[in-house]
């Protein structure tokens, strides 16, 4: 008998990889049926492909997606949506997430991190409300047991002394975009700048990120110039690393010694091991410390609506002024329980995120077995261009490259040793898929 196919698709492959992969491990272990990870960008390929009995994405907030769930729906192929950020603490955006401007989309299941997203979802969108589950976070399961094993170890060549490390996450995606052409920020924010009050006048707000990522510097060395602590920096994956570099290169011997800039790792190498982690505003790493039971302690910048959100903010210690960020390092260090922020905090991840506890990838995985077998046969109708499609994903995809990537650019960089676009990509690539899935199966099942 054919087993049926899941098609999940990965937006980001260090953000959304792993969640997504430990779901199809969930799919194709327990429940025995075949999972394709697949980038974003063959979103159209996949269908003639793999012929998917269900497709997973990440959003359908766009009118080219949520026009073809509806063919998915004419064809019989279940349509799902797992958001990668489901933090919409913005009324306005909110509502355009749960889909308001794209009501006609079809879609059989809908996964909320929690209950705000699903109110919003039965006001704005046409799903019968039993199919809309809430099931949390998915990539936070790697914070748990069994997945956590995972990361055992900090890979990070440092002096092994015994000194605090401090994690310093920084968030500003949207800083590079004031030295590009303004064009591509044009193209970037066209979906939403009509529709979402705070993005809005978009070239503010990233006139505002590219000043707080300016700022970011000063609180960098008053940790290095005020304490003797190891200092881990990690930009977030769509940062630009320039200014990080630029600055590390101009750090003395003796503080180089005391730094590592972390462009290649993924969270969950280095949240467990850090002894306490800085977000900067408004950021979800700060949540991911919370539950790892990290202090944390918040950078204060310019309080941008977009960027800095009041309710997340109660449950962090603040910091506006770099002079005070050593004294609080070190008063956070010597009571790093922060009981005074404990209940703030475990209510915050109750309302936001369904209180994790390292089974949302399985509730995903279980909801989308018990779909899949009450489903009939999909009944294909494909086109010669669909086949076209078809046949790029899986040259794309037997070569081992993504999607879109152009060869001969992979291999000029490749002959130069230089970073390139295309290395740097975040788009999957099968071996990307593959790794986690082997990743995986290695965990030590009897743990579960």
């Amino acid at each position: 008998m054919t087993r049926k196919t899941v098609v999940i698709l990965v937006d980001d492959k260090k953000r959304d990889l792993p969640g997504c992969a430990l779901i199809a491990h969930h799919l194709e272990n327990s429940f025995h049926f075949r999972c394709e990870l697949q980038p974003l960008e063959a979103w159209r390929s996949c269908l003639a492909a793999f012929k998917p009995d269900y497709l997973l994405f990440n959003h359908l907030t766009a009118s080219h997606l949520a026009h073809f769930s509806n063919r998915l729906k004419e064809m019989g192929v279940l349509v799902g949506v797992l958001p990668n950020e489901g933090l919409n603490y913005d009324q306005e955006t909110l509502e355009f997430n749960a889909g308001r401007y794209h009501a006609y989309a079809h879609i059989d299941q809908f996964f909320c991190w929690n209950e705000s997203h699903k109110d919003a979802l039965k006001n704005n969108m046409n799903i019968n409300p039993d199919d809309i589950h809430i099931v949390g976070v998915p990539r936070f399961d790697f914070y748990f047991e069994p997945w956590k094993q995972l990361f055992g170890k900090h890979d990070v060549v440092l002096p092994a002394e015994n000194r605090p490390r401090i994690l310093v996450c920084t968030n500003f995606c949207f800083a590079k975009y004031k030295d590009l052409p303004r064009s591509i920020a044009d193209r970037l924010f066209s979906p939403w700048k009509d529709r979402v009050a705070s993005l809005h006048n978009y070239w503010e707000l990233i006139e505002v990120n590219a000043r707080c990522q300016d700022s970011i510097f000063p609180f960098l060395n008053a940790i290095l110039d005020g304490t003797e602590y190891f200092l881990d920096l990690k930009p977030h994956p769509r940062e630009d690393r320039v200014p990080y570099k630029m600055w590390y290169e101009g750090l003395s011997p003796k503080d180089k010694a005391r730094v590592s800039l972390l462009f290649t790792e993924i969270i969950y190498e280095v949240m467990p091991h850090c002894d306490l982690e800085i977000s900067c505003e408004s950021c979800t790493t700060a949540l991911e410390a919370w539950i790892v039971g990290k202090p944390t302690i918040q950078l204060v910048f310019e309080k941008y609506p977009a960027f800095f959100m009041e309710e997340a903010a109660r449950c962090n210690r603040l910091c506006d002024s770099p002079a005070e960020l050593p004294g609080l390092l070190k008063d956070a260090l010597r009571n790093p329980e922060q009981d005074d922020l404990k209940e703030h905090r475990r209510r915050h991840l109750e309302k936001w995120c369904a209180s994790p506890a390292g089974a949302s990838s399985w509730k995903v995985a279980q909801i989308i077995a018990g779909a899949l077998e009450r489903q009939g046969k999909p009944k294909w109708d494909l086109t010669m261009q669909d086949r076209r499609r078809a046949v790029k994903l899986k040259a794309k995809n037997f070569l081992g490259l993504t999607y879109g990537s152009n060869p001969w650019k992979l291999l000029r960089s490749l002959i130069s040793h230089i970073e390139d676009e295309y290395l740097e990509s975040k788009f999957i690539r099968p071996g990307d898929a593959k790794i986690w899935k082997e990743k995986l199966l290695r965990v030590d099942p009897a743990n579960k």
